[in-house]
Formats: structure tokens, C-alpha cells, sequence
């Protein structure tokens, strides 16, 4: 007998609302792309830096990874080599 796959939950990361007390160092968009990009500073320690990808209308997160700040030139050439601009 047939068995329907189970569906996968995917992990609630928040919105990007929850972060406003954090420090913005970068919010790149796409032109016509539903997801936008933040960079913030971590408010334990500003050495990290969070990368939260959401969904620009709703806030939604749907990706967040934690780089270290000396990473930040590298993650900016990367994104704007994809298509992103800085806001």
C-alpha cells in the first residue's frame, strides 16, 4: 500500500521584527525576489554576525546562519555576485 511521505517541518526561526534591537549593518534585496537579506550584529557579542534571509512582505525568516565580522567583505561580494544590492 501506498504511503504519502511525511511532510518535514521546517524550523521556526522567527521574524525579522524579533531582531530590531540589533545593530543593521546591511539589508540586501533582489529586484523581483521575495526574500531579502539582513546582516545585524549579534547583541551578546558584536564579533558575530547574524545573516537572517526573510521573506520581504511578512518578515517571515526562513534562514539564518552566524558568520564572524571579518567575514562580512567576503559574504558581500558573494550576495552581490548573485544579484543582491544594498539597500
Amino acid at each position: 500500500m501506498y504511503k504519502k511521505p511525511e511532510k518535514k517541518e521546517k524550523p521556526a526561526y522567527g521574524n525579522i521584527k524579533d531582531y530590531a534591537k540589533n545593530k543593521l549593518l546591511y539589508t540586501l534585496v533582489k529586484p523581483n525576489a521575495i526574500n531579502s537579506i539582513a546582516l545585524l550584529e549579534d547583541l551578546d557579542d558584536p564579533w558575530f554576525i547574524l545573516v537572517l534571509t526573510y521573506k520581504t512582505k511578512s518578515g517571515i525568516i526562513v534562514d539564518n546562519t552566524t558568520i564572524i565580522a571579518s567575514d562580512i567583505k567576503t559574504w558581500l561580494s558573494h550576495l552581490t555576485n548573485m544579484g543582491y544590492e544594498t539597500v
